[in-house]
Parts: C-alpha cells; sequence; structure tokens
C-alpha cells in the first residue's frame, strides 16, 4: 500500500482538494481548505444484522449522514476531525447502507457503502413467559475462556453468536454453572436463553468487551534529502500517539492520526510543538484502540543530525 505523507506544500494541497480531500489526519495542522474541497468518509469493520455502533472518520465542518434504502438513520455535524462511534439502529441482513459526509458550503463527497451482513437469527421460537431467563455473572471480553451462568432445574441453555451455536446445556439442578467457550471477537454479542421444545425465555445479551491491546506498531524513520520521515504500521482503526525522547527531558504523548490504513506517514515538521530536534534524540510511537487498550512502545532509531523544524508549520500550532 503507498503510503499517504503527512506533509504537503500550499500548492499541493490545492491541488488535492479541489477534487476529494486527502490531507493529513494531523489534529494540529491548520490547512486552508478551498470551498470546492470535498471529503469522503472512512468506515471502519464490517457491519452485520447486529451492529449497533460503527466507527467512522470524519473531517471538520462536515455533516455526516447515514442512510438505509434511502431513508436517513443518522446525521450530525462534526466541528472537529477524527474518528467518531455512530449509534445506528438495527439493520436487516443485505440492507446497503449509504454513508458521505457535506461540507458547509453544501459539496458533497464520494459515498462510502456498506451491505449488512447476516449473522442469522438467534431463535425463531415464540417468547413463553413460563420460561425464565438465565443470569450472566460479570462480563464477557474477548479474552473469556470461560462463563458462569445461572439457570433453574431441567432448563436447556443455549449460548449464541447470532446463529452460530456457541453452547448447549441442561440443568440437573438449579444454580450457576460455569461453561467453557471459544474466544469471540470484540463487540459482538453473546445471547443467553433457555428453551423447551415449543418456546423460549427472554435473551440476555452480552457484547464481548475488548481487552486486548493493539500489536506493537512497526516504524520505519527515514532520512531523505528534503527531510526526515516517520512511517507507522498497524492495526487499522487505532489512533497513533508520538513523544519526543531528548537528552533535556521526555515530552508528552500527542495525537498524530488514525490509521485508515494499514500504515501512515508524517514528517518531523508536524510534530507539534517541536523547535528544534538533536542529533540522538527518538520518537517513541505507541498505538491505542478504540477501547482505550494500548500497544506496547516502538522507539525510532536515533535522529542523526540536529534538525529545526520549519517554522511555519510549528507557528500555526
Amino acid at each position: 500500500m503507498k503510503k499517504t505523507r503527512q506533509y504537503f506544500t500550499a500548492f499541493l494541497l490545492a491541488a488535492v482538494f479541489i477534487t476529494v480531500a486527502a490531507y493529513p489526519q494531523n489534529v494540529y495542522a491548520k490547512w486552508v481548505v478551498p470551498k470546492e474541497a470535498s471529503f469522503e468518509p472512512t468506515v471502519f469493520g464490517r457491519i452485520t444484522t447486529q451492529t449497533d455502533k460503527v466507527r467512522v472518520y470524519v473531517y471538520g465542518g462536515t455533516a455526516l449522514k447515514v442512510t438505509a434504502g434511502g431513508t436517513v438513520i443518522f446525521q450530525k455535524t462534526y466541528q472537529r476531525e477524527g474518528k467518531k462511534t455512530v449509534r445506528l439502529p438495527l439493520q436487516k441482513a443485505h440492507t446497503k447502507l449509504k454513508f458521505t459526509l457535506t461540507t458547509k458550503y453544501g459539496i458533497t463527497g464520494y459515498a462510502v457503502v456498506k451491505t449488512v451482513k447476516d449473522d442469522g437469527a438467534v431463535s425463531k421460537k415464540k417468547l413463553s413467559p413460563s420460561l425464565k431467563k438465565p443470569r450472566v455473572d460479570g462480563e464477557v471480553t474477548d479474552k473469556s475462556t470461560s462463563v458462569r451462568v445461572y439457570a433453574k432445574k431441567g432448563d436447556t441453555l443455549y449460548i449464541k453468536n447470532g446463529a452460530k451455536l456457541i453452547k448447549k446445556a441442561k440443568y440437573k439442578k438449579s444454580g450457576y454453572q460455569n461453561f467453557s467457550i471459544p474466544r469471540q471477537k470484540a463487540e459482538t454479542k453473546l445471547t443467553f436463553y433457555t428453551a423447551d421444545k415449543t418456546g423460549r425465555s427472554a435473551y440476555v445479551v452480552k457484547e464481548v468487551k475488548d481487552v486486548t491491546p493493539p500489536k506493537k506498531p512497526e516504524v520505519a524513520f527515514t532520512f531523505e534529502d528534503d527531510g526526515t520521515w516517520i512511517d507507522v504500521k498497524g492495526e487499522v482503526g487505532c489512533d497513533i500517539y508520538i513523544r519526543h525522547n531528548s537528552k533535556k527531558g521526555t515530552g508528552r504523548w500527542k495525537y498524530m492520526g488514525t490509521l485508515k490504513g494499514m500504515d501512515l506517514g508524517f514528517h518531523v515538521d508536524d510534530l507539534p510543538n517541536i523547535t528544534w530536534i538533536d542529533a540522538g534524540d527518538t520518537f517513541s510511537i505507541r498505538l491505542v484502540d478504540d477501547a482505550g487498550n494500548k500497544s506496547k512502545i516502538a522507539t525510532t532509531e536515533a535522529v542523526k543530525e540536529d534538525w529545526h523544524p520549519m517554522s511555519g508549520n510549528n507557528s500555526a500550532r
């Protein structure tokens, strides 16, 4: 995948913005956006019949609209660029969702279309008032290999992820029982219920909590004639944070962008509030996912020579 550089001249920016905006995801940069600019959102992950929230990368001053079969199911204007969590009503399988961004000048960019995948029906049995729903102890995470569930004697317990059966067990006595389960993907939903030949209890739904940190990012520190680049490769959808390590002290973690693809590159001139970089300095990079889990820290090789970032880029921050 071709790397997206985060440093552009004003001339190049103007040329890019006339069609589809592709400027760097850097909350510190102050770019002048032409009125003709259009923007395309980035929609992360797959959408299924169990999905009630999606992450979307939007640009400041744009209105995000989501439609399903011509019906607007979400609309909101954002003043700040970044990744947003969008709550959506559950959709039927094979529904096409269209995501668009419109600027304050009324320019709508290219649409991103996502087709809702079918997770299948949990159960086709009718709800029976005589069957009591089970009680699930605690939370389920993407590292869980067992669950503890209460049901009454004679009840048959079902645990499903969509239509997929995870566990089935009949209770010989009332009380809590522990059941082993395979690890589930974060933010999928496990449904617990009891059932007999004719009906089922009410559902108990547990969303699988994400507790697994992203993998340590791969970092390349490239020295070129026109400057120095830091390239980061890692899990799509994660936010990149960077820290300047100098002989004068260790800086604070700063947000530098979101991995819309597998990799992202930026020029050292894009680093916020840095007026001088000494030979021997390094930069630490880590990824943070939507749940706040932090990856292990990757550190660049040392800077080869003193570097004075272009004052034009830092003066606007």
